[in-house]
This record gives structure tokens, C-alpha cells and sequence, in this order.
């Protein structure tokens, strides 16, 4: 199953950010670490995050290592392996009967109680990713760097390449960035993906497929004052190709019951463009930081999106801090997005039930505790609780009136990270 599409929300950063972070860009938002030269500086990190009732769990271990060849040469490796189990939401509607569903490979069967969400139990899957990067200074004004990575899943595989470029102005109060990344997916779904909107029953499956997509960046830095410093990005990213979800389906069902008659896989758009503006400042107390930032995207799918992002250290001691975060985030649903088809009505040339295509509203609240050790070693735990809340875009049939066609999603994120040097 595809990690990379089925990460919850409550895991993705905000799109300027991640792209900034994949391309490689200094972005001079983050305070430069006092790495010596010729160190390495290891960062690592265990996630763990775990759905209600009974959903997705994962655990995330991660290593950064950093090594600093002077005059600004540095080589950044980071190593990533996620594990995850648990039960995946199908796509279908729940029901006051008992609904019996077939598995990805067509050889096994299970059933959802009355009044469940249906809930895909095989979901399981275990990605390696390992990403290098390299960043030099090209003269005294711009700064240059390379990298790719490689991510290996059960069923999906990708290969990525970046670079970027800066430039210093204005007595390096300003710094001007521009990035562009390449990455090739392969799709190798359980028994080959499904035909559009065939039948879940009659398991009619395709070859498999891959997709291609590029993202772009363009941003700016500047130094307001002595305590505040800003960063605006814009972020275009196209991909063409295959992006359905090859194991999600929509219940087809009778236009006067509600009742399923049917299970159809679903079927996506095979291009998508997205474009994302990004704001982020920091604010300099004077022990504390304050960090706000703010995402707005757009897409072609119809999809658009805000998220704002509040973080307040607080400086505990010379050694130890808190750290509050508060996220706030709401989308609208994508064009072909439904709860469900009926029968007898004409099939659209898209639909997905996919409720991270839906219209949500989204809440993450929770805080870190950061301690610097002897030796130059930090120890730090976060931990978080997401809440998301959706609307049903598709008016009720029948007994479906009676069903939560969107249940409430919350989960746990626990974080722990420990860095040192070598």
C-alpha cells in the first residue's frame, strides 16, 4: 500500500515547508546549528501514532546525520523506516447490515458489523527511504546543492532528484531561493491495480502503472530586525500519471433503500497541479521564540486549503524547554469527491470516497520538552493529539440517513529524539 499517499494529516507538514525541506534549501528560518567541522551531528527521532478505534498505528524511525567539511561544505544523509498496521477505511459506506468485503488479492473475505465504518484489516506495510543531500558555497554570494533519494515499499517505489540554488543580497539580510525536484513513482499494487469503477467482486485488475512529478520553488528570506526574521515561499508542483488509490472503493446503492448493491474501485484525475503560498515568521522575545506560519494551496482537483501553525519555546533554564504548538486546518472537497454512487444513475468519469479528499476541518494541539545534555547531546519528547471532523458532500438514501457517512477521525502522536555528535 502506498505509505506516501496514505500518510495521515496528521503528519504532513505544510506543503512550502516540506518542499523547502525535500529540495534542500537553507532557508535561514531555522537558527544554524554550532556544528565544528569535520563532526558528524546525529539526529534521530521514534514516532508513533495511533488511530481511534482500532485504525492505522505507525511507528517512525528516523537518523539525520550531518557533517560539516568547512567553509560551509555540508553533507546531510537521512535514513526512514515506517511501519504500519492496523485497519484503513475502504472507501465504503456504513450500514445497518452487515457488509462482507474482499481483500486486495481477491483471496480473502471480511466482514464489517452493522453501523461501522468498513475497515480494511490486511492494511499493513513497512518503507525504507534513504535521501542525500549536498550544499556548497559557489562564491561569496550563492550557495548551491544536489541531492536524491530513494523510498522502497512493498508495492510502491521511488526514486527522486533535487537541486537548489540561493543568493545573499542586501548585506545578507535577504536571501533569495529557488528549487526544482523530480520524482519518478512505480505502482505495483496487490494482483495489479483495478480497473476503473469494475467491480470489487469481480476483481478485474490492470497491469501496473507509475507516475512522474515535479516541484518548484521560489522563495525569500529576509531579516526584519534584530528578533524577527521572515521567510514567503511560493511552491507549483504538476505530477501526471496514476493517482488512484488502488484499494479504496465507493458503496453503489439503491436509490430508495441505501442499502449497498455493489462495491466499484474508485477512479482519479491522471494529472494534477498544485500551487501553495507560504508564510512563516519567528519572533525573538527576549528568552523565548515565537513561530508562526501560514499555507495556503490551491489545486486543480478543487481543492483548497489553509493551515495555520502556532509554536511558542519557552526557555525552561539554560538547559531545558517547552514548547506549545497549536495547528489549525480546513479544505474544501475535491470536485469528483462522493460518499457514494447509485445505481440506475449514469457513472461520473471520476468519483472517490476517499475521505482525505473530502471537506474537513482539522486540529493539532499538543507540546515538546527539549533538554540539552552534557557533550553537546539534546533529548527532547513531543506529543500531540489530532482531531479531524468532515462533512458528507453526497444527501443521504434510505438508511444511510441513519449512518455517519464521514466518522470523526483522533489520534495520538508520540515523538521522542535524542541528538549528539561524533
Amino acid at each position: 500500500m502506498q505509505l506516501t499517499n496514505k500518510k495521515m494529516p496528521a503528519l504532513r507538514a505544510a506543503l512550502a515547508a516540506a518542499s523547502c525541506g525535500l529540495l534542500g534549501l537553507s532557508t535561514g528560518i531555522h537558527a544554524q546549528e554550532n556544528t565544528d567541522a569535520k563532526d558528524w551531528q546525529v539526529d534521530t527521532a521514534v514516532l508513533y501514532y495511533k488511530e481511534n478505534n482500532g485504525r492505522v498505528q505507525a511507528a517512525e524511525p528516523i537518523v539525520n546525520l550531518k557533517k560539516d567539511y568547512g567553509d560551509e561544505r555540508v553533507l546531510n544523509l537521512k535514513l526512514t523506516l515506517d511501519s504500519l498496521t492496523g485497519a484503513s477505511p475502504n472507501g465504503a459506506t456504513s450500514s445497518s447490515q452487515a457488509q462482507t468485503f474482499t481483500g486486495p488479492s481477491g483471496n480473502k473475505q471480511y466482514t464489517t458489523a452493522p453501523n461501522n465504518q468498513p475497515l480494511d484489516s490486511e492494511f499493513k506495510d513497512t518503507r525504507a527511504a534513504v535521501h542525500v543531500n549536498w550544499e556548497q558555497p559557489l562564491n561569496e554570494e550563492y550557495k548551491a546543492s544536489v541531492g536524491g533519494g530513494i523510498s522502497s515499499e512493498y508495492d510502491f517505489k521511488s526514486l527522486s532528484l533535487n537541486g537548489a540554488i540561493s543568493k545573499d543580497i542586501n548585506n545578507k539580510n535577504t536571501t533569495l531561493s529557488a528549487g526544482l525536484n523530480l520524482e519518478l513513482d512505480t505502482l505495483n499494487s496487490v494482483g495489479g491495480k483495478p480497473k476503473p469503477f469494475s467491480s470489487m467482486a469481480n476483481n478485474i485488475k490492470e497491469g501496473d502503472d507509475n507516475k512522474t512529478v515535479i516541484d518548484a520553488l521560489l522563495g525569500i528570506t529576509q531579516v526584519i530586525n534584530r528578533k524577527t526574521i521572515m521567510q514567503w515561499n511560493y511552491s507549483l508542483s504538476t505530477s501526471s500519471g496514476y493517482h488512484t488509490d488502488p484499494y479504496k472503493v465507493l458503496s453503489l446503492v439503491d436509490g430508495t433503500t441505501g442499502f449497498a448493491q455493489d462495491y466499484l474501485f474508485e477512479n482519479r484525475p491522471d494529472s494534477r497541479t498544485r500551487h501553495s503560498l507560504f508564510w512563516q515568521t519567528k519572533y525573538h522575545l527576549t528568552q523565548d521564540v515565537v513561530d508562526v506560519s501560514y499555507r495556503y494551496m490551491t489545486d486543480d482537483w478543487s481543492i483548497n486549503s489553509h493551515t495555520l501553525d502556532v509554536r511558542y519555546r519557552y526557555q525552561l533554564n539554560d538547559s531545558s524547554y517547552l514548547e506549545p504548538h497549536l495547528r489549525f486546518y480546513t479544505q474544501t472537497a475535491a470536485d469528483f469527491y462522493q460518499n457514494f454512487l447509485v445505481q440506475g444513475q449514469a457513472l461520473p468519469q471520476f468519483a472517490s470516497a476517499d475521505s482525505r479528499l473530502g471537506e474537513f476541518d482539522a486540529t493539532t494541539f499538543g507540546i515538546k520538552y527539549g533538554k540539552t545534555l552534557a557533550n553537546d547531546r539534546e533529548f527532547s519528547v513531543r506529543v500531540e493529539q489530532y482531531n479531524q471532523a468532515g462533512n458528507a458532500k453526497t444527501a443521504a438514501i434510505g438508511q444511510l440517513k441513519t449512518q455517519t457517512l464521514v466518522p470523526d477521525l483522533n489520534a495520538l502522536v508520540v515523538q521522542f529524539g535524542y541528538s549528539f555528535k561524533f
